[in-house]
């Protein structure tokens, strides 16, 4: 087990280690254990290696400007941590980050009292230390912010915030409410790639709707961008409480919004994620016609699925029309019907269309009858659209 080499690797080098954040807070709530993440003494690369020495076939990545890392392997993962002081040069901008001597200074930077707990696990085993009253407040349904420059160094904690909140069901106190509030201002330093990170941690630990409702009330959605806000057909959608993907997440919120395109730039959104996006907003407007599904055939399964979770009933027979409209092909090919004497280009084109169209709407029931209509048309010049059999 990756905890056990952690604390094996700790008692052999003779450092100190403590499991933080939110493992400490799941025990203390008697919820199975979410988050392992772990704080230690000492030279980050003995320790990282000293773990992932007593562990086969796992997978190890560093961060070296943090002391960071992350052990994994198919079952489990430890996020590791030097502990550390952290100093915000510039309010938005990543921190400073210095090795702490205490876990009393390491808990001393982090964001909400109910985050800067810690359980030692060596040299001494299940000593709590919690310095700032997390466990009180956490039994209170408090979320209670330690720094009055937290929001001003790094806006992303309005986030943190209200994941925390909506998880354990705390209520920001007073003097943390206002320092939301006065924290609004500096979401517009926080860089669109950092914001984006934010929201997909959000959509991959899932209960995302309590997290988004608090974002709201609280004022961030409308700081990212003023037409950022949780639609009542995102909200209800969002009643899921399983993780999912960001790309569908973002659909779900963004599909219905005007500003949609806008709320993308300002995440800096990868193009993957803002194709899903406008995939499922062209769903939501679609129509079970030809020239309509047209516009959204070939559209990916997650736009299908987050337009479903949008729109129960109408994505039904929408999305019934459209893979009807997908298998439909028309009566005859190409090269048949250059063949019976349509022209390479345009005409070509246009017939391969109308024979389609007619094949999907019952006009043409048979290839007899799209060859006799291809024949007239050719005769009569009349248009490729067979949207009413031909006499």
């Amino acid at each position: 087990m990756l905890l056990e080499a952690a604390e094996d690797a700790a008692r052999a080098l003779d450092v100190g280690l403590w499991l933080v954040g939110g493992g400490v807070r799941d025990l203390a709530v008697r919820r199975p254990l979410h988050d392992v993440d772990l704080a230690f003494a000492g030279d980050p690369s003995a320790f990282v290696d000293a773990v992932a020495a007593r562990c086969p076939e796992v997978t190890v990545e560093r961060t070296d400007r943090f002391g960071t890392a992350t052990i994994a392997s198919d079952e489990a993962r430890l996020d590791l941590a030097r502990l550390r002081t952290e100093r915000y040069v510039v309010p938005g901008a990543l921190p400073e980050v210095r090795a702490a001597k205490s876990i009393e200074a390491d808990l001393a930077r982090r964001d909400f009292s109910v985050n800067a707990i810690a359980l030692e696990l060596a040299p001494e085993v299940d000593r709590l230390i919690d310095p700032y009253g997390g466990i009180e407040d956490l039994g209170a349904g408090r979320l209670r912010v330690l720094h009055e420059r937290s929001f001003i160094d790094d806006a992303t904690r309005l986030w943190r915030g209200a994941r925390t909140a909506a998880l354990f069901d705390l209520e920001p106190d007073a003097a943390t409410a206002r320092l939301i509030d006065e924290g609004l201002r500096w979401t517009e330093e926080i860089s669109g790639t950092r914001l984006w990170a934010e929201l997909a941690y959000t959509a991959g630990r899932g209960r995302a709707l309590g997290t988004l409702e608090r974002l709201e009330r609280w004022g961030v959605l409308r700081s990212v961008h003023p037409g950022f806000c949780l639609a009542p057909e995102s909200a209800a959608a969002l009643q899921r409480r399983h993780p999912m993907p960001v790309e569908r997440f973002a659909a779900v919120l963004l599909a219905p919004l005007a500003a949609r395109d806008a709320i993308l730039e300002r995440f800096q959104a990868p193009g993957a994620a803002r194709e899903v996006v406008q995939e499922t907003a062209r769903l939501l407007a679609a129509e079970s016609k030809p020239d309509s599904l047209l516009g959204v055939e070939g559209v990916s399964t997650e736009a299908r699925l987050a337009a479903r979770w949008l729109q129960p009933e109408q994505q039904a027979e929408l999305q019934r029309a459209l893979r009807r409209w997908e298998r439909t092909r028309p009566w005859l090919n190409a090269e048949q019907l250059v063949a019976m004497g349509v022209p390479r280009g345009p005409a070509l084109g246009a017939a391969l269309r109308g024979l389609r169209r007619g094949r999907y709407l019952g006009t043409l029931r048979t290839i007899a009858e799209a060859r006799r209509h291809v024949r007239r048309v050719l005769a009569s010049e009349a248009h490729w659209d067979f949207d009413e059999p031909l006499d």
